[in-house]
């Protein structure tokens, strides 16, 4: 099935507490716990400025950049580690302006392991404001840095980047998916944006011994659909890298031994030889 694109949506209009909410916090499978890490996903991040190279859209706060330690709290919870790395910019003014096309002037929907990300400044949406688009259980997305760092007076909407992931991960799509998303609790990761509360810190967030106090929860459910996901790759255990490390050694050693071996031949066994390569030429 051909992935579809998702656009987190937060209207000028604030959705009111009288939506209807299946779950209460109360109900969520806490206290969440962080799992081994054993899985990584990989994301290419491509920062986008205006043709002239300059102007370039926001990373993130300095020492959080891209709000990875946030990512990587909420993703411990499905073991899965986020490791991000720079590739090219982009010099596209368009692009950083908010294309009418959205997502997919950024991007189409890729395969393979590995997510490509990108930052703008801007994201079209008529009387709203969009926070981030990403393909459904395929690779590729766009986060609007502008709006993501000035939400809740500069604290920054600090799990938007986690969500869209999580789309390219393949959540949501399960019994009462709304649009790609799993409204049944304002505290699940991959509720949507009118609907999800957003933490201030990262102490609000999952893993929490609290659950009235958890946020951008990952659900069993959710857990399984992610790490089934294409785009990850495998962590070796540190047993497997020990071994690794151990073989490493035991070849270096037979290779030294060998070394040793030729550099105390006799020199006259070696006369011949010497003999040989000057009279063939």
């Amino acid at each position: 099935m051909k992935p579809l694109f998702h656009g987190l949506v937060e209207t000028l209009v604030r959705l009111t507490s009288g939506l209807a909410i299946a779950l209460s916090a109360a109900s969520l499978v806490a206290p969440a716990q962080a799992m081994t890490i054993d899985k990584k996903l990989v994301v290419t991040v491509r920062t986008v400025c205006n043709d002239d190279g300059i102007d370039c859209s926001f990373q993130g706060p300095a020492g959080n950049l891209f709000y990875e330690t946030v990512g990587d709290k909420i993703w411990a919870q499905a073991g899965i580690d986020l490791e991000f790395v720079l590739g090219l910019n982009v010099n596209s003014t368009e692009l950083l302006t908010g294309p009418v096309a959205g997502l997919s002037a950024f991007t189409g929907a890729t395969a393979g392991t590995g997510t490509t990300m990108y930052l703008t400044s801007s994201l079209h949406c008529v009387g709203c404001v969009l926070f981030g688009e990403a393909w459904l259980g395929a690779g590729g997305l766009v986060i609007n840095m502008d709006a993501v760092a000035s939400f809740n007076s500069g604290i920054g909407r600090l799990d938007t980047i986690a969500h869209e992931l999580g789309h390219n991960l393949g959540l949501y799509t399960g019994v009462g998916a709304v649009g790609g998303h799993d409204n049944g609790n304002t505290h699940f990761l991959i509720a949507s944006g009118g609907v999800r509360l957003i933490p201030s810190a990262l102490g609000d967030i999952c893993p929490h011994p609290s659950a009235a106090s958890c946020l951008d929860y990952l659900k069993p459910e959710h857990i399984s659909v992610a790490r089934a996901s294409s785009l990850l790759v495998a962590i070796p255990e540190p047993a497997t890298l020990l071994m690794a490390v151990f073989g490493l050694v035991v070849v270096g050693t037979a290779a030294q031994r060998r070394l040793n071996t030729t550099s105390q031949t006799p020199w006259p066994s070696l006369m011949p030889r010497f003999s040989n390569l000057v009279s063939g030429r």
